[in-house]
């Protein structure tokens, strides 16, 4: 009787809820997904990959870039620099920017996912993306993935969805030409296209007319890549000195059973289980041949194919999940349909809702006020930009003069074997080195606290750094060096320039005071110091060590 009497009153509550299959469950969810990840965008500490990308749009205004490949969103938001705000902001605008393209994949997904199923279990395939641990955490962030997966997703909208017009071939054509010079690694949705393709002929009767516009498509994005790349490197610095870098970027790029990421794939699945899910019965229903049609099981096959990657692609990392799970979302209509059966699209709405509710919730200490802090006190001591040597391109707006210190930049230097860094400081005035990598990470950390994995570096470069740079401030070390009382050290200078004299210094034979300036050029100089308390120098013209202390570390999150 209590049971009856609640089940009459909750019924005007469940009459005035929208149908368990109606649209508004996926669409609310998708709204509150795409509002949490807004707050994460102005809060989510920036990771060193964000801060190289940004690095590379400065190196274009500045007119220094050197590399074509990888580096055609420079073009694309050159407008960040001229918004003069602290570069950790000019992140944050492009990650808004992100956050539009990870809109514009989902809203792909879906229009490609109405092809086999009904609305309401298309929008369910966008949700299940959009709620995945790595796609809520990266799917805005200021990379390639974001922009490739947007670029990608929607041409393959175009491909699938549209009447093949002439007008949505060149749409085609633009797209994917932008596509190739943001990212080559958008050759890995290549089964997506295929597939997409094949459905297309499929459902044309394999009519030659259809076959015909559709090997246009690809040629005319290659039309397009090509008159792009050439504009692209009108204005670069020695343009062909990239091939050597394909050339090892993809030998590096590929292996099999790669099982050190399996584990950024296990994380995945359980804060992701709404997808997997379904993810898994779309295979099932794939295999067996359930509900499609022999040609729409290829196209379903080849939109899934690209979550084989994580075994056979090197940099499977957190945000690569945002490019490569775009297309298998798709995929995702072949299972939707029996969890939608059983459950309706409401609740399953609801549980992404809960799964990208929780990702946000744990996300971790935003750092931004810290990294805004460290950037503008380290710029405030210089007058103008300066060269430095660092891991992540942590001053965008100054001039980095070693190579990117990710895990393959340094394989790559190792393999080298060639003192890159005593080499830069020959030929180049570097006045700055950064210790901004976290412990996990310690590259130039190590190196000047003396920790095991400095062995990574060549011997040359270890004596040239420890010698060149001493400790000012927080993660900033500047050219100098420091004397005990009476102490006499012949110094190795590797940084032309002039120096601030601290304490009563003797060099080369001839006495300064403090406060004095003094102009070294290459070579040894032979520093007698006081014999009664620590002289030193220091480059640059009285360099105004900040007061404060610096913020403690880390200085940023990891993935």
């Amino acid at each position: 009787m209590t049971t009856l009497a609640a089940e009459e009153r909750s019924a005007p509550l469940r009459a005035a809820l929208p149908a368990q299959n109606s649209i508004v469950w996926p669409v609310a969810a998708l709204v509150v997904v795409f509002a949490l990840q807004l707050h994460l965008v102005f809060t989510r500490s920036i990771n060193w990959d964000e801060f190289h990308y940004l690095a590379l749009v400065h190196e274009l205004a500045r007119g220094e870039l050197a590399h074509p490949l990888q580096s055609f969103h420079a073009r694309l938001f050159a407008w960040l620099p001229l918004l003069e705000l602290p570069c950790v902001d000019q992140v944050v605008r492009g990650r808004l920017v992100m956050w539009l393209c990870e809109i514009a994949s989902c809203a792909a997904i879906t229009v490609i996912a109405r092809r086999f199923v009904t609305l309401d279990r298309a929008l369910c395939c966008a949700l299940a993306y959009a709620s995945v641990i790595y796609v809520m955490q990266h799917g805005f962030a200021f990379r390639y993935d974001p922009l490739a997966a947007a670029l990608c997703m929607v041409s393959l909208a175009i491909l699938a969805r549209s009447r093949l017009s002439l007008a949505a071939l060149a749409a085609f054509a633009v797209l994917m030409g932008v596509a190739f010079l943001v990212t080559i690694k958008i050759v890995l949705l290549l089964p997506a296209f295929a597939g997409v393709t094949w459905l297309r002929w499929s459902d044309a009767g394999f009519g030659r007319a259809t076959l015909l516009r559709l090997a246009a498509a690809p040629v005319l994005a290659a039309l397009v890549a090509g008159l792009l790349y050439l504009w692209h490197i009108a204005d670069i610095v020695e343009p062909a000195s990239d091939s050597a870098t394909l050339n090892r970027s993809s030998s590096a790029m590929f292996g099999f059973l790669l099982t050190g990421k399996l584990g950024y794939l296990a994380q995945a699945v359980l804060a992701g289980i709404p997808f997997f899910l379904t993810l898994a019965l779309a295979i099932r229903a794939i295999a067996r041949g359930e509900r499609f049609s022999t040609a729409e099981r290829v196209v379903l096959a080849g939109l899934a194919a690209p979550i084989l990657w994580v075994l056979f692609y090197e940099n499977t990392y957190p945000y690569f999940y945002t490019f490569m799970l775009a297309p298998v979302a798709v995929a995702l209509a072949a299972g939707i349909g029996p969890i939608a059966d059983r459950y309706g699209s409401a609740k399953f709405a609801v549980f992404c809702a809960a799964i990208a509710s929780v990702t946000w919730a744990g996300d971790g200490p935003s750092r931004l006020d810290t990294q805004r802090d460290l950037q503008a006190t380290i710029s405030d001591m210089f007058a103008e930009p300066v060269n430095y040597f660092d891991f992540p391109d942590f001053l965008p707006d100054h001039r980095k003069a070693n190579f990117f210190m990710t895990n393959w930049g340094m394989e790559n230097y190792i393999q080298r074997s060639e003192p890159e860094f005593r080499d830069t400081m020959l030929e180049t005035e570097v006045p700055l080195l950064l210790t901004i990598e976290e412990a996990a990470n310690p590259t130039l950390f190590a190196v000047m606290h003396d920790l095991p994995q400095s062995r990574l570096f060549h011997p040359a470069d270890i004596a040239a750094l420890r010698e060149t740079y001493r400790h000012v401030w927080g993660p900033a070390y500047l050219a100098g060096t420091v004397l005990e009382p009476g102490e006499t050290r012949v110094w190795t200078v590797f940084v032309p320039g002039t120096y601030t004299v601290e304490g009563s210094l003797e060099i080369e034979g001839q006495s300064y005071r403090d406060g004095a300036l003094v102009t070294l050029g290459r070579g040894s100089v032979v520093l007698i110091g006081d014999d009664i308390a620590r002289s030193g120098l220091l480059w640059g013209d009285h360099i105004q060590i900040p007061a404060a202390s610096a913020p403690a570390r880390p200085y940023w999150t990891g993935f």
